[in-house]
């Protein structure tokens, strides 16, 4: 399951020490390279006084392209499918390009800044694969292979001249790489610290299950047989012309039938309808969320966006229940709010179709929302939440080939999105 969590426009963090997930890599990087940006235009000032021969027309042309990119980034990041893979390999890969040619107009590896292409490869082992990493290490090194034959630094006529001019590059170029050195090992830490917390809290959860899953085991029998014993029931109530004792046999039955099907997601047992039909998702999500709205008791304002037809082939079972308990949980999140709201949009994009249920509630918690889709992870546990609904859904949406992402604003309210390739088939 995908989370995210925005503030502002888009993330909580703007280059910050906080380790990026795979969600918010790809922003992370974008908002780390305006820094880079800064400190080269910095830099580039600085070289106009320390070396006035230097071919500042061509840097300066380089720097406002990588610029430029960044933007171009930018609109990718935010036009790009979410059940895409991220654009992290190619942007680190683009910026050793760049860099690479900022460093042929500014005198190649006798640059004392020329260092920093090594941190792309840090870059890449933090947020990538090892695959990926050993690319953009190739990479960098065919690009310190090329900057050998770069033009050398105009520095001053004099060798006194000369070694004070790099003397104060060096001491910058230090100063920087200390910063940087310190900034990185910092995120390394906290990374380290987050997957010893995870894989605590992923053993802790294997037990649990374990229990669970016995006990589910043992419970399941004595269910079953209630559950037939309550069936017959209603059948001899009403033999009997016996209305009231009819209702209550079928409540029975009604409420066993529930602790039965609570079990068996609990143990797993969560599939997808196999049939697999053409479905009006604009038409159906409509009618759907209208009738589940009534069913939940939910009086505040809601709201469709489902410009249709929009038709695809997804088993209607798993789209409806996944819906069904979204809508819950907005539901509960808003009750207690003076005006409660609930929006639910579909959106139909190139390759994928998008659900997503909002509500005004007061939102998730951050260290939460990093553990919501986990089983027993509730927002709701005073008001006897089980925190099964997402577990359950983000199951559902993994076996459709889709994928279940939560978004929580810093404003308050929650966003849950369901994403489904157009092409994409049901597990079995």
């Amino acid at each position: 399951m995908s989370h995210a969590r925005r503030s502002g426009a888009r993330a909580v963090f703007v280059a910050g020490t906080r380790p990026p997930s795979a969600e918010t890599a790809d922003l992370w990087l974008i908002r780390l390279r305006w820094i880079a940006v800064l400190g080269m235009l910095a830099t580039l000032l600085l070289a106009r006084r320390l070396a006035p021969a230097l071919p500042l027309v061509p840097a300066g042309a380089t720097l406002v392209a990588i610029a430029l990119g960044n933007v171009g980034w930018l609109l990718a990041v935010g036009r790009r499918d979410r059940s895409r893979a991220p654009l992290v390999a190619m942007q680190i890969a683009g910026d050793v390009v760049a860099l690479g040619v900022m460093l042929w107009f500014t005198g190649g590896v006798e640059n004392p800044f020329a260092g920093f292409i090594v941190f792309q490869i840090v870059l890449a082992g933090l947020l990538c694969s090892a695959r990926v990493s050993f690319g953009v290490t190739a990479l960098a090194l065919i690009a310190i292979a090329v900057l050998s034959f770069a033009p050398p630094l105009p520095l001053g006529g004099t060798p006194g001249e000369r070694e004070r001019v790099l003397w104060q590059a060096r001491l910058v170029f230090l100063a920087s790489l200390s910063l940087f050195l310190g900034f990185f090992v910092l995120i390394y830490v906290r990374r380290l610290e987050q997957l010893r917390t995870e894989g605590a809290r992923n053993e802790k959860l294997a037990m649990l299950g374990r229990l669970v899953g016995g006990m589910s085991h043992e419970l399941n029998t004595p269910l079953a047989t209630i559950l037939l014993a309550a069936r017959d029931l209603v059948e001899v109530a009403r033999d009997g012309a016996n209305p009231d004792a009819a209702q209550l046999a079928a409540t029975v039955a009604g409420e066993a039938q529930r602790a039965s099907d609570i079990l068996a997601l609990v143990r797993g047992q969560v599939r997808p309808e196999p049939t697999v039909e053409p479905v009006d998702l604009a038409a159906f999500v409509t009618e759907h969320v209208a009738r589940e709205l009534v069913r939940l008791g939910f009086t505040g304002e809601h709201k469709v966006t489902a410009p249709g037809p929009i038709r695809a082939p997804v088993p209607r079972a798993a789209v409806a229940q996944v819906l069904t308990n979204l809508l819950k949980n907005a539901v509960e999140a808003t009750a207690d709010e003076a005006a409660p709201r609930i929006d639910v949009r579909l959106t139909a994009r190139r390759s994928t179709i998008e659900l997503a249920v909002c509500d005004n509630g007061r939102g998730i918690d951050a260290e939460l929302l990093d553990r919501l889709g986990e089983p027993f992870q509730t927002t709701k546990a005073a008001h006897g939440g089980m925190g099964m609904g997402l577990y359950v859904s983000s199951l559902l949406a993994d076996r459709m080939g889709g994928a279940l992402a939560v978004v929580s604003p810093a404003g308050g309210g929650a966003e849950v999105t369901l994403s489904l390739k157009k092409s994409a088939m049901p597990r079995g």
